[in-house]
């Protein structure tokens, strides 16, 4: 061992920084994961069984912590889903999930007194309220956050920000790749579909057609079809199997197959294959 970094990641999933790092060239000494969902600390065990796995990040305290090694990287996305606009629900960080990006500041602050005082770190998020924006960037003691849209090197829009000292916040944007929904299909005879409901109420829009199969007068999030020379909506935890839907054209439709999936995510094909449901891979 020697020579390489030892990261923290919070809220680890499935264990995508590792994948990141491994594809920057950055060798990684130990990887430390704080994780509670069963599927994913599976999906990471079986991509990078030597993840050391820390358990629920609100139970990371001081006997844990004062055992690890020097950190060097300390990564994560705290759960969003009382920050993002599209929920209105005001809750912001005074969320049960949300609250959850203090943890992150709590253990940041731990490895920045007791561990390292020059530790790294890059926090991901949704694009809250200006007022959240400011009030998490002095909870991090951190510079303005880089919004990125990860349009830009898959073929999924996704708007995020990002908090990190990493060359001290200046963090330019990708180059463009131009990836389209037509250049990650894996399978266009995967779950093929016709519905006369679609023909007798869809709207053609820029990047997709819409349509009411509930007969409601609205058009749902998975009343949609996505155009094969455009771009997926953003991959979503609820019901994805149902929301990301492609366009045959005519009147033929199809679902998105997990290793699509993976790829709008920029995963390698077959990442989460440990996992036997579609709908939860």
């Amino acid at each position: 061992m020697g020579k390489g970094i030892n990261v923290l990641s919070l809220f680890d999933g499935i264990s995508c920084g590792q994948v990141a790092l491994e594809r920057a060239n950055i060798k990684v000494d130990s990887y430390y994961a704080s994780e509670i969902c069963e599927d994913s600390i599976k999906v990471t065990q079986n991509n990078y069984p030597n993840t050391i796995q820390l358990g629920d990040v609100t139970k990371l305290d001081y006997t844990k912590l004062k055992n690890l090694p020097k950190i060097d990287l300390l990564i994560g996305g705290s759960p969003c889903q009382d920050l993002s606009k599209a929920k209105q629900n005001g809750l912001g960080l005074n969320g049960d999930k949300s609250k959850l990006f203090f943890e992150y500041v709590r253990v940041l602050d731990w490895v920045r007194e007791n561990n390292n005082p020059n530790v790294k770190f890059l926090l991901e998020n949704v694009k809250p309220n200006k007022e959240t924006i400011e009030i998490m960037t002095r909870q991090l003691k951190s510079p303005s956050p880089v919004e990125i849209n990860s349009v830009l090197v898959s073929a999924q829009r996704r708007i995020r920000l990002y908090w990190t000292n990493i060359n001290n916040g200046n963090i330019s944007q990708p180059n463009d790749k131009g990836l389209k929904i037509k250049d990650i299909i894996y399978d266009n005879n995967y779950k093929n579909y016709k519905d006369i409901r679609i023909e007798n109420t869809k709207v053609f829009t820029k990047n997709y057609i819409k349509y009411d199969l509930s007969g409601k007068g609205y058009y749902s999030q998975q009343d949609r079809a996505y155009f094969m020379d455009g771009t997926m909506c953003t991959v979503m935890k609820s019901s994805p199997t149902n929301k990301l839907n492609i366009w045959l054209g005519g009147d033929l439709y199809r679902r998105c197959h997990p290793i699509e999936a993976e790829r709008l995510q920029t995963l390698p094909d077959n990442y989460t294959s440990i996992i036997r449901s579609d709908g939860k891979r």
